[in-house]
């Protein structure tokens, strides 16, 4: 290793610089334009401000990371200089400004041009110090960016400076540059790649020889002032940063304060710009898409918040309850009255649903065609016949005979024992009036075979376990009793807030009792009275719900006032039926950072116009969006979730007694008034047997009217004289018996 003197070691001038903490990746097509044209931007700006300088400082730090720096020194305006300068740099990397650059002692060796006759690369002139060498980029065409290379060479890098030199007749700069290390003379790698990559100069023999300005061209600066750009791979070397900001194209149309805030954007002009969703927009839906943790809960829970702040209602369907219990916390002062939390997982507290619960034959007959339509859906989707004409006949007719015995409070759960019960069934059936339902029940005894009359109802029966399997199940389905008015609900701009928690019901009760609820709200808003009061339904972890009514909300529920909001983490989850209606009817895209299988998808929904790689590096709370309902054209943009800074929680005991008053009012609207009912289906009770006493129905075992008073003896009947007849016979033949034994007796 060869010594050098103290005085060669020299600090790296002071200046103001913009540090490139990480790169942002691009397509490799943008990415080769910005490595282009980005030098040529700076150089630019620089020719505006006299006697002012840039440099570029790209060195490798122990394990390999380059730290990339664009600095400015001091000319008429630095301070414009460097402001520029990091507007110009911000759509390819984080940066970081940094006003006093701290000073590095390191050893500075100029790169010159090879001192050889006609060498390719640079034109020679007399007096070279007093004038610059013409410098032309004869070296290879390279795969890789300069800082690839410096990657491998720690405690290594280069440094360039470059001045204004002209604008006319063709602009022209001059340039500076060096090789800096720690004071070890520059590698044989490093020597090699920059003769390779920048034909005719070489690395000076020592750093104490004399610099050489280097005048190039427009053609020529950017192979000169290699800032690094990242393409679809980031450079080895450097630390990846999330995607620029995709600026939005503020709306020519409408009031831009009318609509519903789901975040912020960027314009052309770097400024925060609120994003609001029309009431049309939401009434085509909205398809939130991203890894966990990426940022879709709070994005679910600031829409919820804006929708609470007005006048809409809203369900929303959480099967985990985190979701339900932000909104509580977040939730504004004056949208209390009209919130109720349903905690489907509270046995002490269950909210009844009754499918069943409608007073019009009509209705009534309508509700139990969508039940056997769901045994269908949950059960036999493919049609196998594991759920058939027979099967849904049986099931049918029994909720006819219920509904006939019970009006309203006919339960769903009680379909197997009724089933089970021929005395109830019999009444039922015969006080029904129901032709049809007479015809049946006489013709389902008459065929009857014992063998198969037991199959049949254990296949039946078998299919009801799921809604009765636990007591929360049997709480809320088993009592008969509707508490909620689906319809009156969603036109009086209620907050529901339904807590479908899998760790309280369990999975599969999660899904199917998410499934009723949903089935619920959609033939509720087919009746609505004001239609033209939108209601949304917010639907989290949407993958984990049975699709059921969903598919016919997302394509017929505008029309009744109706929007959905779907959020999952990747497109496989949703089910074969459901995914179809996704695609073709949603209008309103956020996609947070999606999964690499997913990227593809997405891309083509975006119409090709977002890369795959912006969208698998999104960090957190941001999101590209495409809003194709609005009434002009338009792109996809980023869109921040600022939600988390607008809105403080509450916490500690504030939010205790917050909570506590919610759902005192919710139990005192949708749980006390039925506690009764619930709590005996919560213990197993059925309809069947615990409303005899308050119907005409006989209890099983029991006479149906009082045995007769005895009166007058009636007018014998030819009956009554062949049993007289037969009864004196019989004692006229004992009397002889008797005698024969006697007297042979005495004998």
């Amino acid at each position: 290793m060869r010594e050098f003197e103290t005085q060669e070691c020299e600090p790296l001038p002071r200046r103001q610089s913009v540090e490139l903490a990480a790169l942002r990746r691009h397509d490799d097509t943008a990415a080769a334009e910005l490595r282009n044209s980005l030098p040529l931007m700076l150089a630019g700006i620089l020719d505006e401000v006299p006697g002012a300088e840039l440099g570029l400082t790209m060195l490798a730090d122990p394990d390999g990371m380059v730290e990339t720096a664009v600095s400015a020194s001091p000319g008429d305006d630095s301070t414009a200089l460097i402001t520029e300068i990091a507007t110009a740099l911000e759509p390819i990397a984080e940066i970081a400004v940094r006003s006093n650059q701290s000073v590095r002692w390191l050893t500075r060796w100029p790169v010159v041009p090879e001192i050889r006759h006609g060498s390719l690369g640079f034109a020679a002139r007399e007096a070279a110090q007093a004038k610059a060498t013409r410098w032309c980029n004869g070296g290879d065409a390279m795969s890789t960016q300069l800082i690839d290379d410096l990657a491998t060479l720690p405690g290594q890098g280069i440094e360039v400076v470059l001045r204004a030199v002209s604008t006319a007749p063709e602009p022209r700069w001059e340039a500076q540059m060096y090789v800096v290390t720690g004071g070890d003379e520059p590698s044989l790698r490093l020597r090699a790649a920059l003769r390779r990559r920048f034909a005719g100069l070489q690395v000076a023999s020592s750093p104490s020889d004399a610099a050489v300005w280097l005048e190039v061209g427009s053609t020529d600066l950017p192979a000169l002032f290699a800032i690094p750009v990242a393409g679809s791979e980031a450079p080895l070397g450097a630390y990846t940063a999330a995607p620029a900001p995709i600026v939005v194209t503020p709306s020519r149309i409408g009031d831009p304060e009318a609509g519903l805030r789901i975040g912020e954007a960027v314009t052309n002009s770097g400024r925060s710009t609120p994003v609001l969703l029309s009431e049309q927009e939401r009434l085509r839906h909205i398809h939130v898409l991203g890894r966990t943790g990426t940022g879709k809960s709070s994005a679910l829970a600031g829409l919820v918040n804006e929708l609470a702040a007005g006048t809409d209602g809203a369900l929303v369907a959480d099967p985990h309850g985190q979701l339900c219990d932000r909104i509580l916390a977040e939730l504004p002062d004056e949208a209390r009255d009209r919130v109720w939390v349903i905690r489907c997982g509270d046995v002490d507290n269950p909210v009844p649903m009754n499918p069943l619960a409608e007073t019009d034959p009509v209705r009534r007959d309508i509700a139990i065609a969508d039940i056997c339509a769901t045994f269908q859906y949950l059960f036999d989707r493919n049609a196998t016949g594991i759920v058939g004409p027979r099967f849904q006949e049986r099931v049918a007719m029994t909720l006819r005979a219920l509904a006939s015995a019970h009006g309203s409070r006919a339960s769903l759960l009680d379909v197997p024992i009724a089933a089970n019960n021929d005395a109830f069934m019999d009444e039922a059936v015969k006080s029904s009036g129901n032709q049809r339902l007479q015809n049946w029940w006489r013709i389902d005894k008459l065929e009857r075979r014992s063998n198969e009359r037991g199959e049949v109802l254990a296949w039946v029966n078998s299919k009801f376990e799921p809604f009765a399997s636990t007591a929360a199940m049997r709480g809320i389905l088993g009592s008969g009793a509707d508490a909620i008015d689906f319809a009156e609900a969603m036109d009086n701009g209620r907050i529901i807030l339904l807590d479908l928690s899998k760790a309280e019901l369990g999975e599969a009760a999660s899904r199917l009792l998410g499934f009723m609820y949903l089935s619920r709200v959609w033939h509720a808003a087919l009746r609505r009275r004001r239609p033209d009061r939108p209601f949304t339904v917010v639907i989290d972890e949407a993958h984990t719900l049975i699709a059921g009514a969903l598919t016919s909300m997302l394509a017929e529920g505008r029309k009744f006032g109706l929007s959905v909001v779907l959020a999952h983490q990747y497109l496989e989850q949703l089910d074969a039926g459901l995914r179809p209606a996704v695609d073709g009817n949603v209008a309103t895209t956020i996609a947070f950072r999606c999964a690499v299988s997913d990227a593809g998808e997405v891309y083509k929904r975006f119409g090709g116009r977002i890369d795959t790689s912006v969208l698998v590096t999104l960090p957190e709370l941001t999101a590209v969006t495409l809003r194709t309902a609005q009434s002009e054209p338009s792109q996809p943009h980023t869109l921040i979730i600022d939600h988390n800074r607008r809105v403080t929680p509450r916490t500690g005991q504030d939010l205790d007694a917050h909570v506590a008053d919610l759902m005192s009012s919710t139990w005192a609207d949708l749980v006390d008034p039925h506690r009764d009912l619930t709590a005996g289906a919560v213990a197993g009770a059925s309809n069947v047997t615990t409303m005899a006493d308050d119907s005409t129905l006989p209890k099983p075992g029991v006479p149906s009217t009082p045995p007769p008073v005895p009166g007058r003896p009636k007018k014998p009947t030819f009956l009554d004289d062949w049993l007289r007849q037969r009864t004196g016979e019989t004692e006229v033949a004992g009397d002889r018996s008797t005698d024969t034994n006697a007297a042979e007796g005495s004998q």
